[in-house]
């Protein structure tokens, strides 16, 4: 019998083969390939910005110990004296320097003993003028201009308030207690170990608790150790250990240089 062929419709045309595929599995095919290039794409790019976050969170992280570093490491006296000190008119003299204490075993130096090339050693570091500061900076301390030694300069009749540094008085105190070791060369010269007995107990205890609160302030925490020998053949002490200082000569040029003199009718202090 005979093939008779016929028009097929549209709507079975996708059912042709075409080089052994239909047109729907060629679509399924390419459908496929593009979601497979999409997802790889949408992989890439995320992992694309992960790797940025990380750059940029690693360079901020670097710029920031960067500028920390920079800071605390440039720090300058004067900021760190402001930071860890009480306010102070001399805070711009101070300057940090590392010094190795000088202690012998046995007391000798500069600053031993008595006679005039002593005393005009203590005199030159601890022989210094006041100051003075204006009301504002006094309440800045805590301090009462009501009750305070209020002074003019007698230079420029600027009015202000005296104040010493803590300093001078320290070694003033100091002082003091080389000349009462040697009272029977001191005493018969005048001065503060000339003075009454209980007086001068009552200014060299003064003088013992102004120091000794100084030193437990201060709290060095340096270290020194113990070498051999001796005379005794026993260890002693070695002193001249590094320590971290305010430089003294800087110090004392300010207060000279801002020394305020004292007024006719200013009473004594």
């Amino acid at each position: 019998m005979a093939k008779k062929y016929h028009p097929i419709s549209l709507d079975e045309e996708p059912f042709l083969e075409k080089g052994g595929r239909t047109e729907t599995q060629e679509n399924l095919i390419w459908t496929g390939e593009s979601e497979s290039l999409t997802s790889i794409v949408q992989s890439l790019r995320s992992r694309w910005i992960w790797l940025a976050h990380a750059i940029l969170l690693s360079t901020s992280t670097l710029f920031f110990a960067l500028s920390f570093y920079t800071k605390t490491a440039n720090i300058s006296d004067l900021e760190h004296t402001k930071k860890y000190s009480a306010w102070s008119p001399a805070a711009s003299a101070v300057e940090y320097e590392t010094q190795h204490f000088d202690l012998p075993p046995m007391a000798e130096g500069p600053f031993i003993g008595k006679g005039d090339d002593v005393d005009a050693r203590w005199d030159y570091i601890s022989a210094i003028g006041d100051t003075m500061i204006s009301h504002d900076e006094m309440t800045k301390l805590g301090l009462n201009p009501d009750i305070s030694l209020k002074i003019t300069d007698p230079r420029n009749g600027k009015p202000g308030y005296r104040v010493a540094i803590e300093v001078f008085h320290q070694l003033h105190c100091l002082n003091l207690l080389r000349q009462n070791v040697y009272q029977d060369y001191y005493s018969p010269l005048g001065g503060d170990t000339s003075a009454p007995l209980m007086d001068l107990r009552g200014h060299l205890d003064h003088c013992i608790d102004a120091l000794r609160q100084f030193v437990m302030c201060q709290g060095d925490i340096g270290v020194f150790s113990f070498n051999y020998p001796f005379n005794d053949g026993d260890p002693w002490p070695d002193y001249s250990t590094p320590h971290t200082c305010r430089n003294f000569e800087s110090i004392r040029e300010w207060a000279v240089d801002h020394t305020v003199p004292r007024g006719p009718d200013e009473p004594e202090h």
